[in-house]
């Protein structure tokens, strides 16, 4: 089954939680730090995963996409109903049940295994993120993204009629903090074609290195190779980017809420 078929949500929450586990599910996760760190440490890294989970009506929408945003596979969509005993979450005809702990959901039993041979199953969900086992057994963790919003400037490749540089302005541009990009320049605006990519760095052990928020200028003709960054605070609200020949600030949304993100939550 693919990972659309996985999405195919139909949710049951226990009444007795305080926390409903649709609304938990809520928001864009990606795998981005694991995939990056495994790479960097010469392992062979998970497939990059990204879903944007979205509440629609009494139901939910739950939709794959690239570092950009952009959809890569149809919406889908889920219902979500109350339940009375346990915690679940159907998935097609496949259903998996939940146990609650004060980090979150962990799966624990299922029914009906043949239509649980699925490509991706989520097993883990807390505030911090999703935990989902590939078909192979292996596992990987998305972490929940906070949004960012940007403006830039690009020197463009012409100058003004007087001899002096023209820019382009960009202003409102949408990202997030877990390796979420945006474009500008390109096409006819004069200007070459510029990502900005921002990450959420926690180093993982034995690394000293302080968490940071990282906003980092890529080139289109080599995405994984950054021209420059610049670092602040992982609690810091803005970071921001001045290379003479294009300049950035970005904003991160809730940034006062950042905390240390771990797997520890999910064991169980």
């Amino acid at each position: 089954m693919s990972l659309s078929s996985l999405f195919a949500l139909t949710l049951a929450v226990g009444a007795q939680h305080g926390a409903m586990l649709d609304q938990q599910l809520l928001g864009v996760y990606t795998n981005e730090e694991q995939a990056y760190f495994e790479k960097d440490a010469g392992r062979t890294p998970p497939p990059w995963i990204a879903l944007k989970i979205e509440k629609q009506g009494n139901g939910l929408v739950v939709t794959r996409t690239d570092a950009f945003g952009k959809p890569v596979a149809a919406p889908l969509k889920g219902l979500a109903a109350v339940g009375v005993e346990r915690d679940s979450l159907t998935l097609g005809e496949c259903t998996r049940y939940f146990d609650r702990t004060d980090a979150g959901w962990t799966y624990s039993a299922l029914q009906n295994r043949m239509a649980c041979r699925q490509d991706y199953q989520i097993t883990g969900v807390n505030a911090d993120g999703l935990k989902l086992r590939f078909a192979n057994g292996t596992e990987t963790q998305l972490k929940r993204a906070r949004p960012v919003e940007c403006w830039a400037a690009a020197k463009k490749t012409k100058p003004k009629a007087d001899g002096s540089p023209d820019w382009l302005f960009a202003q409102k541009l949408k990202l997030h903090d877990q390796g979420g990009r945006v474009m500008i320049g390109g096409g006819e605006s004069g200007a070459e074609p510029l990502i900005l990519r921002m990450r959420a760095v926690y180093w993982p052990p034995p690394s000293n290195n302080r968490p940071s928020m990282v906003l980092y200028v890529h080139k289109p003709d080599n995405p994984d190779s950054a021209v420059s960054y610049s670092w602040a605070d992982i609690d810091a609200s803005r970071v921001g980017l001045n290379l003479r020949w294009m300049q950035a600030s970005c904003t991160i949304k809730g940034a006062e809420r950042s905390s240390t993100v771990t797997t520890d939550n999910f064991r169980g």
